[in-house]
């Protein structure tokens, strides 16, 4: 079941500000990662950055590590989920905040904002599928 509430566990805004945002988007689906960089976009965020797996993201890490302070991460993928996700950054030493973006039940979604809260990620909370305007602004 679906919570009415767009966002799960918010945690205060980061310091950084929108324009100075560099994300890291991390969802298999083309359309949803269009989207969400639109979204990011009408919000002022420039640096935008997308990976349609978990995989292609460590790549990016691997290269950029301190390039991204910010992680957009859908937890269901194929291949690597966001959970395996979460867990392979958490041995770089990734610094940045975290959103999760899933469109998992409310069990799944509060089970990954404590697996990321464990890891000691910065999160600043988890949004719904379909993501909307308002759920991102919230948090960034």
């Amino acid at each position: 079941m679906k919570s009415s509430d767009p966002t799960h566990g918010q945690k205060t805004k980061s310091a950084i500000k929108r324009n100075d945002r560099t994300v890291l988007l991390v969802d298999d689906d083309a359309f949803q990662l269009e989207m969400i960089s639109d979204i990011l976009e009408s919000l002022g965020v420039a640096g935008i950055t997308t990976a349609a797996s978990g995989t292609l993201a460590l790549n990016h890490l691997a290269t950029k590590a301190s390039h991204f302070n910010l992680i957009l991460l859908d937890l269901h993928m194929p291949g690597m989920d966001g959970f395996q996700f979460m867990d392979a950054i958490a041995t770089t030493g990734y610094l940045g905040d975290l959103i999760i973006i899933s469109g998992q039940n409310d069990d799944v979604m509060h089970a990954a904002e404590l697996v990321a809260k464990l890891s000691r990620f910065s999160l600043l909370g988890a949004v719904c599928k379909p993501v909307s305007r308002a759920a991102l602004a919230q948090l960034i």
